[in-house]
């Protein structure tokens, strides 16, 4: 029968003796030592439970063998004699010792020692509640020491501290040392039922920055929140030391919490105080990462006397370089801390300083050096095999080369020597806790928005630390990714301009919310990149610019191009500031806007035909500058008219664009431009012809365009061309005869009307009816209204097609926009309608397209209501007020302001409409009229800037 003692057995035994049952014995019968409980006395039986055993009793009950009364307690010395020599010790002697023994005395067994004697005579394996630690806590041979720790738990709070402490001390010393902190935390909670406040804050404290290194904030919070439970136990430095650690933990993952609180709080802290280091550690890295260099700049003092104490050992010499790599640069005082590396630091840590400081020459502009730095860093991290820090910073030297447009021979051998590098083994100066920007993604595609902030927090703070060049800019890019996702619009701009994301910042600016766009002009000092992304943002998304950020960038914008040249795309920012300058010219100062004039005088007296980048952006400078500066007007009327004189595309943009500047100015427009309309100049002529000159100078040109058009169309089955000019043709058609203009929308008429032909073009034709036919004979006018109006209840579409790749999966996509006849058609009905009864009968047309989502659509339609003369819009004005399309509520405030009286509340609520559009459309309207005071002091007040200028 296998031996196993009760635990009632084992604590009258114990309970009831204090030393060996051999009389004159006084050996104890528990040996306690190290805090460890371990029994030296052996059971034995007075009778035995085998046939052939020492005493054995076949009367004996077989239930009973290992019960209290059978049983006494002898040392290792008599033991064996006793069971050896049956015939000498008797059944009776061994009862009279029992009886002895028992009257020794009685004790309490406590329950930890109960079990651990127990567990031993039982021989019974102790076994470690948590299944994580059994392995390496058996291969120390710690088992039986973290059991009777955890048994003295509640009866000897303080004895299993001490063991507690004695196992987690030998984890530490293995390749163990994660698990400790699951011993530690045990220790720290005998300490505190043990009332051992001040160890067990120590030790958590210590825990907390070990989860803050290893990427478990929330495990900070935790340890945390059990030394605040007994926070009013403990000293000042103690309270110093959590305050700390809770802010360094909090950043980036508290939303409310800044670099400011976590500066208060080290600026709290005693050098002296459980972690100060680490937290100056945390807020000059973080500094570094989101470009507060000040706070560091401000704290150098302390900072350089913090880091003269550390110890000379690894970790502290670790901790002291990185401290000192952020004062470097905060401070530009590279150069003492690169000359003390290599006999200072071990070959890893002086790698480590080389990558850091080619990050910092590379963001400031000296890319020469920042290559050779590059270099050496990664020649460095290779002899240290730090294969990962060296493929890092190989891919940090390949996107420095990039920026600066430094190409060179095999700068793809760059990308597969970082990769042959990674397969070959790992390595790096400061390993991730995790992969953090594959976490921050998949947080991102599941909107779990709080742990993908806290993910690209850690992941940008870590680019920024070990040089991760290239991840650091990828890490930009993702927080502006889930910057805009979450709707976080001023934070997002800031992020794509550091990665230089210029394609994302043109997209976020067509996504920007009728909001107010707060973001300075970057500096001077701002490397190329962040220069070219932060000018191409405010020339796309500079209309929501208030006045004072607008009139900030005119000014930066043209400095950059009044004092840098117009150098490679790559690496010039001139080319953005000037499109920058262009969007927010109408908030240039005269002194500016004469600057700019004068710097750009002469870039459009150059030989016809030829295009500069600037074209555009110039011509939409120009007109701004006219509308602000009436000093400046006679020299914006000369740059135009020299534009029109190069015939090309940037002509057609001053005609298009400065139709107002060029019909208020008619004399000079006919001595600039007349010679060339005569010589065959289209836009020259069409300027005339818009500015109501003597239009005899464009007659022959008008004519050119007319038999051009009037040919009847060949198309080729299969083949498909996009026709432009139609539009224009027509504007110039308009000064000739009307048999000439007759013949002219005759021919579009029959062009609108091919199916064969690719709607785009169909769409165009259309659009020259609507500049013609008005100026035709009631007659025409009203046979091409009846063909339109027939158009639109049965409209047509086109056999042909240049769509391309409709598939989302398709690589290669292609589409000249969408085009709705039916819509455009209506358009151009209202252009030809002249009576009540057709102006009615379009807009009955109209209405069963105003369900439409197509904001081309809509667009067609509103554009025809808008052009009805007042008085003759019939459609429900309420309901147009209501649709989901701006350019239909655009209609509504225009029919208000001209009847306000019949709408009396519409106008309030449309000047808070979501969509700028309208709330513009209130304001022209308004204009120079009195008794709207409401309305006009909400527009009035509306961050817009044109709508601002329309109210004059």
């Amino acid at each position: 029968m296998g031996r196993s003692y009760t635990e009632k057995t084992i604590k009258l035994l114990f309970g009831t003796a204090t030393h060996c049952a051999y009389p004159g014995c006084n050996s104890r019968l528990i040996f306690k030592d190290r805090e460890l409980y371990t029994p030296t006395a052996q059971i034995a039986h007075i009778r035995s439970e085998k046939t052939n055993g020492p005493r054995y009793d076949a009367s004996y009950p077989p239930a009973s063998i290992n019960g209290f009364e059978n049983l006494l307690l002898l040392c290792g010395e008599h033991h064996p004699p006793v069971d050896r020599h049956e015939s000498t010790y008797s059944v009776d002697e061994l009862l009279e010792w029992k009886s002895q023994q028992s009257q020794q005395g009685e004790r309490q067994v406590a329950g930890a020692e109960l079990a651990a004697i127990e567990r031993i005579l039982n021989r019974e394996a102790p076994i470690t509640s948590d299944a994580v630690l059994r392995g390496p806590i058996a291969s120390l041979g710690q088992t039986e020491r973290l059991q009777q720790a955890s048994d003295r738990l509640e009866e000897k709070p303080l004895e299993a501290a001490v063991l507690f402490d004695e196992v987690a001390t030998q984890l530490e010393a293995t390749p163990f040392v994660h698990h400790a902190a699951i011993i530690r935390s045990r220790q720290c909670a005998a300490l505190e039922i043990g009332k051992s406040f001040s160890e067990a804050a120590k030790i958590r404290i210590d825990l907390g920055w070990r989860h803050y290194f290893s990427g478990d904030v929330f495990a900070v919070r935790q340890q945390i929140g059990k030394v605040e439970e007994y926070e009013e136990n403990l000293p000042e430095s103690a309270l110093r030391s959590v305050n700390g650690l809770g802010h360094s933990a909090a950043y980036g993952y508290e939303r409310h919490v800044t670099l400011e609180d976590l500066a208060e709080a080290f600026d709290a802290m005693e050098d002296t105080d459980q972690g100060a280091l680490y937290v100056a550690m945390v807020l000059a890295e973080e500094s570094i990462a989101w470009r507060r260099q000040d706070l560091i700049r401000s704290r150098t003092p302390i900072l350089s006397s913090m880091v003269k104490r550390v110890a000379g050992d690894e970790s502290g010499l670790t901790a002291k370089a990185r401290v000192l790599m952020c004062l470097a640069d905060a401070n530009d005082d590279w150069g003492n801390l690169v000359k003390a590396a290599r006999l200072t630091y071990p070959p890893a840590i002086t790698s480590w300083i080389a990558a850091r400081h080619a990050r910092y020459l590379t963001l400031t502009g000296q890319s020469e050096q920042a290559i050779e730095r590059w270099q050496d860093a990664v020649d460095g991290a290779v002899s240290a095999r730090l294969n990962d820090s060296a493929a890092d910073w190989l891919y940090g030297l390949r996107a420095t080369q990039v920026q600066y447009w430094k190409m060179g021979v095999g700068i793809d051998d760059l990308h597969r020597l970082a990769q042959s590098l990674r397969a070959s083994g790992t390595g790096s100066v400061l390993s991730e806790p995790y992969p953090l920007a594959e976490r921050a993604l998949s947080r991102m595609l599941d909107q779990k928005w709080p742990d993908a902030l806290q993910c690209l927090h850690q992941h940008l703070r870590h680019s920024v630390v070990t040089a991760s060049w290239s991840a650091e800019l990828t890490a930009h890019e993702r927080f502006g990714d889930l910057l805009e996702a979450a709707e976080k619009w001023q934070e997002a701009p800031i992020h794509y301009i550091r990665s230089g994301a210029s394609k994302k910042l043109k997209r976020l600016a067509k996504a920007w919310p009728d909001q107010p766009l707060v973001l300075e002009p970057p500096s001077r000092e701002s490397p190329n990149w962040e220069r070219i992304a932060a000018y191409k943002f405010a020339a796309s998304a500079g209309k929501a610019f208030p006045k004072d950020i607008a009139r900030a960038w005119s000014e930066c914008a043209c400095t950059e191009i009044s004092t840098e040249y117009e150098g490679h795309p790559q690496t010039s920012s001139w080319v953005p500031a000037f499109t920058a300058f262009s969007t927010t010219a109408d908030e240039a100062s005269l002194e500016s806007s004469v600057k700019f004039l004068d710097l750009t005088a002469d870039s459009l007296r150059r030989e016809p035909g030829t295009r500069r980048r600037t074209d555009e952006a110039l011509i939409d400078a120009l007109v701004k500058i006219y509308e602000s500066h009436e000093p400046l007007h006679d020299q914006v009327v000369e740059m135009l008219c020299d534009a029109i004189l190069l015939c090309n595309e940037v002509a057609e943009r001053a005609v298009y664009e400065g139709q107002i500047i060029l019909s208020e100015n008619p004399q000079r427009v006919e001595q600039r431009l007349s010679e060339a309309a005569y010589s065959a100049n289209y836009y020259a002529a069409l300027a005339l012809a818009v500015a109501d000159c003597d239009v005899t100078p464009a007659l022959g040109v008008a004519r050119k365009k007319l038999e051009q058009y009037i040919q009847p169309l060949n198309i080729q089955p299969g083949v498909s061309t996009i026709r432009v000019g139609e539009e224009e043709a027509a504007l110039l058609v308009r000064v000739l005869d009307e048999s000439d203009r007759q013949a002219f929308t005759d021919s579009m008429i029959a062009r609108a009307l091919e199916v064969h032909d690719l709607e785009v073009n169909r769409a165009s034709a259309m659009g020259a009816i609507a500049i013609t036919g008005p100026s035709l004979s009631k007659a025409a006018r009203s046979a091409a209204f009846e063909l339109m109006i027939d158009f639109t209840q049965e409209p047509t579409g086109s056999t042909a097609s240049m769509s391309h790749g409709d598939d989302p999966f398709s690589r290669f996509k292609f589409t000249v926009g969408e085009f709705p006849l039916d819509a455009i058609a209506i358009l151009v009905a209202g252009k030809l309608a002249h009576t009540s009864e057709h102006y009615a009968e379009v807009q009955r047309a109209a209405v069963p397209l105003l369900s439409s989502t197509s904001n081309s659509t809509c667009s067609s339609i509103a554009r025809m209501l808008r052009d009805l003369p007042e008085g003759e819009l019939t459609m429900d004005v309420e309901m147009l007020a209501n649709h989901q399309s701006p350019w239909l509520r655009c209609v509504a405030a225009i029919a208000w302001t001209r009847n306000p009286g019949k709408w009396p509340s519409l106008g309030e609520r449309l000047c808070t409409d979501k969509d700028p559009g309208v709330r513009l459309m209130l304001a022209r309207g308004l204009r120079g009229k009195a008794g709207y005071e409401a309305v006009l002091d909400v527009l009035r007040n509306d961050y817009r800037r044109d709508i601002q200028r329309e109210l004059g």
